[in-house]
Order: C-alpha cells, then structure tokens, then sequence
C-alpha cells in the first residue's frame, strides 16, 4: 500500500521501473560501490541500487516512513533518519551512520523531494568530499536551467556547470509518480570537477552573483552597481574577451566567468 504523501516533505514517490532502470544505469555502479540516497520514501530506488551491488546509505527525514523500509531492507542498507540540510556543509561525520563520507568515494544517487533541489546542490558540489557522480531527479525547468547555454544561462547553470560536468539522463512525464506533480520531471547526472585555472570557485560565483542580479541591465552596470568594477573596466574586460560591451549575464558561458575573473 502506498504510503500518504506529505506536502511539508515535497513528496511524490517514483513508481515507474523504466526510469528506476535509467537512473541506476545513468551511476554507473560497480558492485561494492558507496552510494548515498537522500529521501528513499517507498525504497522503489532504494531496492534497484542494492540489486546494482552498491552499500547503500539510505538518508529519510519522515519518521513515518522508516518502519516499513526498516522491515524491507534490514541489513542490507544503513538507513538513518534526518534531515541531510541540518547538518556541517563541510563534513558528513556528524550524521549517523554515514561518518565515512568524509573521506570515502561514493555516489549521490537520489529522487529528491524538490523544494530542497538548490540547497542540496549546493550542499554537495561544495563539500570537502564530493560525490563522484550525483544522479537526481529534479523538475523538468530546473533542469533545463542548469543545462542552458548562453544567451539563457541563470546563476543556478553557471553554479553547477562550474563545479560539474552536467548533463540530462531524460526527461519524465508526471505520470510516474504517486501522486501525479503537476509538473514534469527529468534526470539529471553531475560529476564534479575541477576546471583548469579555477582557484576559488566561490569568487566567481559571487562575481556571477553580482552579474545576475538585475536582468534588466547590462552586465558591467550590474557589476558597476555592485561596486566590484567600475564600468570603463568591465566594458574592457569584456573586449578582451572577444564579447560586446552590451552583453549581459546570461550571454556569458562558465569559461567566459571563469577568464572574467581573472580580468576584474
């Protein structure tokens, strides 16, 4: 029986075995594999990923659901109960039964509830220790959003397209879920990376953060305006970068970011 599905957690639970299958083919796991899942709800995912051989850490923050996949799983999988937000961004060892993270090769492989999609990005593409690879399932417009390209690029694309490789598994129709969202879903896979010359990536997300925060103007006004360059310079910078003084944020690609930093 399928358990209520709670507003306050943003829960719809994946009942199509199709996507299960791309999901799990989307990791790549290999048997033995440390794999991390965030909100198994109904253990759908959770069962495929242990049938894939991975050890896996089952992380679900409504209590009501840990008896049934306690009863389901047992010892196959660590199952923990908690919010994986409330805990040190830097550190996993604070939670519970998952202290190895913070060293251990793993994988994030995860249905997650939607309204922490950007918190739990952020979360683990700035860890200390990040995954190898992060599969998820977001709405389908976020993950068009952080696969954009120029001229629609947004502060989210950049962020994650700065600290991963990105690309789409699929796209999933609402139907595939219980109950129906009403919104369309897709597959997302990351793998975290370090891009030549980038030093501190935070520093060009605060510079990006700057560029994005009036669409309405041009990308040295809003820089100008945030007091990080005045506008002469960052019409220059832009030159030098074979870019017209009028682009705005969202013409930039992650590499223009990353030389425009440099610059300013």
């Amino acid at each position: 029986m399928m358990p209520r599905a709670k507003k306050a957690y943003g829960q719809n639970f994946l009942v199509d075995s199709g996507v299960v299958r791309k999901i799990v083919a989307a990791a790549g796991i290999v048997p033995g594999e440390a794999v991390l899942e965030v909100g198994p709800g109904t253990g759908v995912l959770t069962g495929a990923l242990v049938a894939a051989g991975a050890r896996v850490t089952a992380v679900e923050a409504d209590r009501d659901l840990i008896p049934a996949l306690r009863e389901k799983f047992g010892s196959a999988i660590t199952l923990v109960e908690g919010d994986i937000l409330a805990y040190q961004c830097r550190a996993l060892a604070p939670m519970p039964g998952i202290g190895t993270f913070g060293t251990l090769s793993y994988k994030l492989v995860a249905n997650i509830p939607y309204n922490i999609t950007s918190a739990l990005l952020h979360r683990f593409l700035t860890e200390r220790n990040p995954p190898s690879r992060m599969v998820l399932m977001v709405q389908r417009e976020v993950a068009d959003r952080i696969l954009a390209k120029p001229p629609d690029m947004s502060l989210l694309s950049v962020v994650c397209q700065l600290y991963a490789k990105t690309e789409k598994v699929t796209n999933v129709p609402a139907g595939a879920f219980r109950p129906i969202p009403k919104v369309d879903s897709a597959v997302i896979c990351l793998d975290p990376r370090v891009l030549d010359g980038v030093h501190d990536p935070e520093r060009i997300i605060r510079l990006a953060k700057a560029a994005f925060s009036s669409r309405r103007k041009q990308l040295h006004r809003n820089l100008s305006d945030a007091g990080i360059t005045s506008t002469p310079s960052a019409k220059a910078a832009l030159a030098s970068l074979g870019l017209p003084e009028t682009a705005r944020a969202e013409n930039l690609t992650v590499h223009n970011w990353i030389q425009l930093a440099r610059l300013i």
